[in-house]
Formats: C-alpha cells, structure tokens, sequence
C-alpha cells in the first residue's frame, strides 16, 4: 500500500498502452509544459475573462455579489462545454500526450470554479467530496485529465488519497442511481440527491496530498483514485479544466484498475462519445445497449 503518491513527470508523448499500464497501476501523471495545453489556457482564460467581465476571475468573490459571480460563472461553464476551439484544442493536447485520437471516447470538456465563500457555491461549484470517479461510471479503464487554468496552490487545487488505492472504502455506489439523480433534479433543482456516489465515513483530509501543477501542464489519472477538492479557504477562486476518456483499445485489452468497493449494477457508457466522430460508447462497447 503506498504511502506517497506515485507521481510521474512525462515532458513527450507516450502510446496508450505505457500510459494505461501505468495510470492502472495507481501511478498520476503529469504531462509539463504541453504546446497545446498552453494554446488551451489561453483559450479558457479568454472566455472566462469575458464572461466574469474580469481580467483575473480568482478575484471574482472580492468584487462581484456572490449572485452575479454564480450567473457569469454558469454562463462560462456552458460556452467553454460547446465551444469548437475548446474541443479542438482538448484533442490536439492529447494528440501531442501521445494519445490515439481514433481509439478516444469523452464525457465533455468541463471549466471547473471552485469559490471558497459559502455564498458563492452551487451544486457545480463547490468542493468536491472524497470519492472515485468509477463508484458513479462504472467503468474501470476511465482515465480523468485535470489541469489548472489559473495558477493553484496546495489549500487550493484537487487532492489523491494515495494510501486508499486499492483499499475499500464504504460508499453509496450499490444504491446511487444516475437516473434517479436526473428525475429528483427535473423536479427539484435543490434536491440534496447526491451528484455523485460518497464515502459512508468520509477519510480525513490529512490523508490527502494536493498536487500542485502549473497552466500549460495537465494530468492524467485513473478515475479509481480517491480523489477531493482540498477544501479552498484562500479568499480566491480556483479555475481548472477537465475531462474524462476511455480508449476503445483499453477495453479490447481490458487494461483497466482494479475494482476494490464500486457496487454500482450498472456501467455508463452512454456518457461517453468518440472525440471526433460523436458516436456512443454504448454503441462501441455493448453493440447499441444503452444504460
């Protein structure tokens, strides 16, 4: 059982089968200083700038009513997840990871705001409880891609719990219910429902290591790994960036973590689609069955 993470800086690209074999095996890896990457936050910072109607949106909560902050907020979130340069930049940074574009399927390509005044949080914009990725998706092979497009810092950025790898910790993912979670929010927007399956008895956050990268680097690692947003009482906004993938070449080969504590009865590969050609991963890995 590690007591420290794992973490492996690559400065050019590797092919999809060193990548998984090692973000599998419980390694994070960060990819520094990627061309595209830089191409990317400079494309975010825009669109947030404009949108926040700031030159630095950390400052948000110091200057906007928490209201106003949440409104231009939630209006960047939606353009960055349709914007064409947004996704064309996203490919062409995992083009330049040494990823096989051919083989990639993605969920979407998130701005994250993490505020650090209670006024200012939402059901999207807040700090992100212990939990795995994979305890809601069910799918094993799902590899997280994370990258911060403001400068972070330790009380400010997300944290991997790297001692609980491969230990089971109790959760609610045999009873959370994805579509459940889509009936409450239609008819309740405030609904407590959890967004995303939890810990029963949440780790302490000591336990936590934050990983501090700078904008232009981005990291990869498996959605098994217990992951939080360290709890941000800086007075500052963090913005990040993220996606989710899974390679139609993992699934062949079953590269994959291993699953520890997910009890979830259902896998969600109708969340994820080919980054280039739009298709359903449903289609790819259960022949048309949807979830």
């Amino acid at each position: 059982m590690p007591k420290r993470l794992d973490l492996r800086y690559r400065t050019s690209a590797e092919n999809d089968s060193d990548r998984a074999n090692a973000i599998f095996s419980g390694a994070v890896l960060v990819y520094r200083s990627v061309p595209a990457m830089h191409e990317l936050v400079d494309c975010l910072r825009e669109i947030t700038q404009r949108e926040v109607g700031l030159s630095d949106p950390c400052l948000a909560e110091s200057i906007l009513k928490s209201e106003e902050f949440r409104h231009r907020a939630s209006s960047a979130r939606q353009i960055v997840r349709e914007h064409g340069d947004v996704a064309r930049l996203y490919k062409k940074v995992l083009l330049e990871a040494g990823v096989d574009i051919s083989a990639v399927f993605y969920d979407h390509f998130k701005l994250r705001f993490q505020p650090s005044d209670d006024a200012s949080k939402t059901r999207y914009m807040r700090d992100l409880p212990a939990h795995r990725d994979t305890w809601g998706s069910n799918i094993h092979a799902q590899i997280n891609w994370w990258a911060p497009v403001w400068p972070v810092t330790a009380d400010r950025t997300i944290g991997i719990f790297p001692a609980l790898w491969n230990v089971p910790v109790p959760n609610v993912s045999a009873q959370w219910s994805y579509r459940e979670l889509m009936h409450r929010l239609k008819g309740d927007k405030s609904t407590r429902y959890p967004m995303l399956p939890q810990c029963l008895a949440p780790p302490s956050l000591s336990e936590a290591e934050p990983i501090v990268i700078h904008p232009g680097d981005i990291m990869a690692f498996s959605g098994a790994h217990l992951h939080c947003s360290m709890p941000n009482q800086s007075g500052l906004v963090r913005v990040s960036t993220e996606t989710r993938t899974v390679s139609a070449h993992d699934l062949l080969y079953s590269r994959s973590a291993k699953n520890v504590d997910c009890g979830a009865s259902v896998s969600h590969f109708d969340w994820f689609h080919h980054i280039e050609t739009g298709d359903s991963l449903a289609h790819h890995a259960l022949g048309g069955q949807t979830t």
